[in-house]
């Protein structure tokens, strides 16, 4: 456990004493303010049954699609076009600590995203009421996004050389899946839809249904992104 929180220690401080980051943060924080603000124009003072949150959290996984790319996308790349790829896998680790600390290590930063967005439930919660059942069971879903994400993204990482291409190859699956889940939704691959589309997976939580199947694909999904990318780690370390 020392190991892989070292690791996360190591990317973390990598990740938030660089520029990217904070851009990152800076972008995110503009767009789901922005849609959060918008919707409210929207709105002007009209009751609606979906409480106002629920807007920018759902976009959340569209703007995830677009960022979460950047943050993954130095996990093992970088350490290759740095030339410290070789370095690293001569320390004395097992391959499953190195893989679970990059992963941890975007997953938090992912995860502090989400908690830039806590300010838009809380001044809600002041002028008005807010459905804590169906605030939690977004966030949740949120965070389940960021596992996969995260996961997925470290394992695109170790197998490409430049971090620009881990960017480019993470993005286009992200999108390919997104794209899944809103094109099926009501032809002949609508059942393909409902059970690989990353939107079609994650709206039920923005509604407040937690379902067991939803958090199943997002976990098991991170968990074998995490053994593809264990078993190549395993594979670069044994060939050299």
């Amino acid at each position: 456990m020392n190991a892989i929180w070292a690791i996360c220690r190591r990317d973390l401080h990598a990740l938030f004493t660089s520029p990217l980051m904070w851009l990152v943060l800076a972008m995110w924080v503009a767009l789901v303010d922005v849609t959060f603000c918008w919707n409210i124009y929207v709105l002007n003072g009209r009751p609606d049954q979906v409480p106002l949150f629920v807007g920018s959290l759902s976009s959340g996984i569209l703007f995830l699609t677009l960022l979460a790319p950047a943050i993954t996308m130095n996990s093992f790349a970088q350490e290759r076009s740095h030339g410290t790829m070789q370095l690293l896998l001569t320390v004395p680790i097992r391959e499953y600590q190195l893989v679970l600390g990059k992963f941890l290590a975007a997953f938090l930063t992912l995860v502090t995203l989400l908690v830039a967005t806590l300010p838009q439930p809380l001044a809600l919660s002041v002028i008005s009421s807010v459905p804590a059942p169906q605030l939690v069971a977004g966030y949740v879903g949120l965070v389940a996004t960021c596992a996969l994400l995260a996961a997925l993204g470290v394992w695109i990482s170790l197998l490409v050389d430049s971090p620009v291409s881990a960017y480019v190859i993470t993005f286009g699956v992200i999108t390919v899946l997104c794209i899944i889940g809103w094109v099926g939704r009501d032809g002949p691959l609508q059942a393909v839809s409902e059970h690989l589309g990353l939107t079609a997976r994650s709206s039920p939580f923005f509604a407040g249904d937690l379902r067991l199947g939803n958090l199943a694909y997002f976990l098991g999904g991170a968990s074998i992104c995490l053994l593809m990318a264990h078993s190549s780690l395993c594979a670069r370390r044994l060939h050299g």
